[in-house]
C-alpha cells in the first residue's frame, strides 16, 4: 500500500469505528480483530498494537479459531481468477500465482487439496516474503506436521502477514536503530581504522548507500544509526573495506585478497527494534550474528 502513512497519536486518538475502518484490513477478513483492539488504546508502539491484535486471536476457542482460519484465501491462481480481497490479490500476484503454466498449478492445487482434507483450513503463508520455491518447500514440509504443529505454525504466518500489512498503513515509533562492532580475531583486539559503509535495498533491487564512517578505536561507529524513525523495514548491507584495514596492519597481499570487501546483508523486520550486527574478522575468515 502507498500513500500517507498515520501516525501512532492518530491511530490512538481516533472513534472506535474509524480505528477499525483504518485497520480492518490487517487481518484477512477479520475486521473484528481491530474492533476489539481499539477498547485497549492507547498504544505507544506498533508493536504493541500489534500483540494487542494478536492477544484477540489467541483468546478464541477452538471453533471460533477454525472459522478465522478458513477465512483465509486458498493460494491460487483460481483464487485471483475468482477474487478475493485487494491485499491478497496484491500478495498472491507479486508472488506470480496469476501466471504459473499448467503443470505447476496443477501440483499447487494437489498440495492445496492434501492440505486441506488433513487439516481443515486452507495453507497460509506470508508469501510477500516468499519465493514459489520457498512456498512448495514449506507446502510438502508442514504437510507432514502434526495438527497442533501446524495451527501454530499457521497463527505464525498470520502474525507475519499482518504485521506486514500494519506497516503499510501505521508509522513505526522511532525507536529503532542499526549498529555494528568489528573485532581482529588475529589480532585479538577490536578492528579499529576500518572503513564501513552501511547500504539499503529499495524496491526495485538497486544499492542506495546511507551512510559510510571508519571504526574508532572500539571497532565501531561512536553512535548508532538511522535512530529517530529513519530506520524502516527491508534488506540492509554492512561493507566493511577490509583489504585496506588488512593492509594497514602489515597482513599479505595473498591472505588480505581472499576475501575481498566483506559485505553482510541483513532485514529488518521491526523497526522499532535495535539491529546489532558484530563481525569476527580474519583475512581467511569473517562470522557475524545477530548481536544485542
Amino acid at each position: 500500500m502507498t500513500g500517507h502513512l498515520l501516525s501512532l497519536d492518530a491511530l490512538n486518538a481516533m472513534s472506535a469505528p474509524d480505528f477499525a475502518a483504518a485497520l480492518g484490513p490487517v487481518f484477512e477478513n477479520a475486521p473484528w480483530v481491530a474492533q476489539g483492539a481499539a477498547a485497549t488504546r492507547p498504544f505507544p508502539t506498533l508493536t504493541a498494537l500489534h500483540k494487542a491484535m494478536l492477544a484477540g486471536i489467541e483468546a478464541l476457542p477452538a471453533p471460533a479459531l477454525a472459522d478465522f482460519l478458513n477465512g483465509h484465501p486458498r493460494l491460487s491462481p483460481e483464487t485471483l481468477r475468482r477474487g478475493t480481497t485487494a491485499e491478497s490479490t496484491a500478495e498472491q500476484t507479486a508472488l506470480g500465482l496469476d501466471a504459473l503454466d499448467a503443470e505447476i498449478s496443477a501440483r499447487l492445487d494437489r498440495l492445496n487439496a492434501a492440505y486441506e482434507a488433513r487439516f481443515g483450513y486452507p495453507f497460509i503463508l506470508a508469501v510477500r516474503k516468499a519465493s514459489l520455491e520457498t512456498l512448495f518447500a514449506t507446502f510438502e514440509r508442514r504437510l507432514a506436521a502434526s495438527p497442533e504443529a501446524e495451527r501454530t505454525e499457521a497463527l505464525a504466518e498470520v502474525a507475519a502477514i499482518s504485521w506486514m500489512r500494519l506497516l503499510d498503513r501505521v508509522r513505526a515509533a522511532p525507536t529503532g536503530s542499526v549498529s555494528t562492532h568489528v573485532l581482529d580475531t588475529v589480532r585479538a583486539a577490536p578492528a579499529g581504522g576500518l572503513g564501513v559503509e552501511l547500504w539499503r535495498r529499495e524496491s526495485d533491487g538497486g544499492m542506495t548507500r546511507l551512510t559510510s564512517f571508519v571504526t574508532n578505536d572500539d571497532g565501531a561507529c561512536d553512535h548508532h544509526l538511522l535512530g529517530n524513525g529513519d530506520l524502516a523495514a527491508g534488506t540492509y548491507e554492512w561493507r566493511y573495506d577490509t583489504p585496506t584495514y588488512f593492509a594497514r596492519h602489515g597482513y599479505s597481499t595473498t591472505a588480505r585478497a581472499y576475501l575481498g570487501k566483506v559485505r553482510v546483508a541483513f532485514t529488518v523486520w521491526n523497526p522499532e527494534e535495535h539491529f546489532h550486527v558484530p563481525l569476527l574478522l580474519s583475512p581467511g575468515s569473517y562470522t557475524t550474528y545477530r548481536g544485542s
